[in-house]
């Protein structure tokens, strides 16, 4: 059984706006945390948790972590050559000893022949990479930008997840070992310091966002419902480009854009006087209503010469909640895709 010998704060929920929050074209913004699975011992099964890996580099320095190399393993390497800071609060203020935090007890029970009684043994060892960091806790902010019609995240630190028992090795929960910093930068990927590369995709249930139960740190009165703002984008400003999917996907003709959005329906009814059936034509349009969750498409980049994760958003997609003809949920689709600018190209605002 394992215990971990870690100082812990618990995560400070105290948020203090960031430069980007003054933005006064930011009108939504919230603070999330998402807890990912990101090393799946199969490639083959990475799709059903939404990830792709886009690049494995094999160097001299990751050589001793090559079986695939984890993001864990990238990431305590570094550590443990001092070359990566640690922290013990997501606000990463307060920095960690990394011999502490890296270091975990084994205690089991033998048996005493000379005294024929049970006692408890104990030994230390390094975190293990496979066996212990079970997932990774993300946070980020996710804001809304009214005059580009565009969601955006600031990622700003990320906590590999252990998890902890009791000396009877009952669960009592998942808990951050340390936190690192994290930066929103879209490295290239086909240098040589970019080592390891996902692309993640929130399918996971506990990365799933969700923005209106999700904690505000900026809300301008207008926008309590920011995407009935971003569905009018999508259906009336020609200026902007959404995708009918994310990758081989192609863009979408403001008429159909138009027609997705103001949807009519003809239903037949009953004229209970005269007995005839008659058609009438009902308007279904789509609202924020059945769109309660926002997907997000982002790729993390390990640089093994900065010793450094970068996380950018690639896409966003809101997902569109279809009903049967009882008004029964049956199943949820991404309505479209829109993709975010590339770095040095100015995107026209709407």
């Amino acid at each position: 059984m394992r215990l971990f010998l870690i100082l812990l704060l618990l995560p400070s929920r105290i948020f203090s706006q960031s430069n980007f929050l003054q933005n006064p074209d930011i009108v939504w913004a919230a603070e999330i945390e998402q807890d990912w699975v990101v090393d799946i011992p199969y490639m083959t099964e990475e799709w059903e948790w939404g990830l792709t890996t886009v690049k494995l580099l094999r160097t001299e320095n990751n050589e001793s972590q090559w079986q695939p190399p984890l993001l864990g393993s990238l990431i305590l390497h570094a550590a443990k050559l001092g070359k990566l800071p640690l922290f013990r609060d997501a606000a990463c203020t307060l920095p960690a000893d990394t011999a502490q935090v890296l270091m975990v007890r084994d205690s089991f029970i033998v048996f005493d022949p000379d005294t024929y009684e049970e006692k408890m043994v104990v030994e230390h060892s390094f975190v293990d990479t496979r066996e212990d960091i079970v997932a990774w806790r993300l946070r980020q902010v996710v804001y809304y930008n009214a005059t580009k019609s565009s969601w955006q995240t600031q990622p700003s630190a990320i906590a590999p997840l252990i998890r902890i028992t009791s000396y009877t090795s009952d669960s009592l929960g998942l808990k951050p070992l340390f936190w690192i910093k994290v930066e929103a930068t879209e490295p290239k990927l086909e240098s040589n310091n970019i080592v390891w590369a996902k692309k993640t995709k929130t399918t996971q249930r506990k990365t799933k966002f969700k923005p209106m139960e999700s904690r505000m740190v900026k809300l301008i009165d207008a926008y309590q419902q920011p995407m009935d703002d971003y569905i009018k984008a999508f259906a009336e400003n020609k200026n902007l480009t959404f995708y009918d999917g994310f990758e081989g996907s192609k863009p979408l003709d403001m008429m159909v854009r138009y027609q997705m959005v103001h949807r009519t329906d003809t239903v037949v009814t009953f004229d209970p006087e005269n007995y005839e059936e008659k058609i009438v034509v009902v308007n279904n349009d789509i609202n924020s209503d059945q769109i309660k969750e926002l997907r997000l498409v982002q790729t993390w980049f390990w640089d093994e010469r900065k010793s450094r994760l970068f996380i950018h958003l690639d896409a966003v997609a809101p997902m569109f909640d279809v009903m049967d003809d009882h008004g029964n949920f049956r199943y949820q689709t991404p309505l479209f895709y829109q993709k975010t600018a590339k770095p040095g190209k100015k995107k026209r605002r709407g």
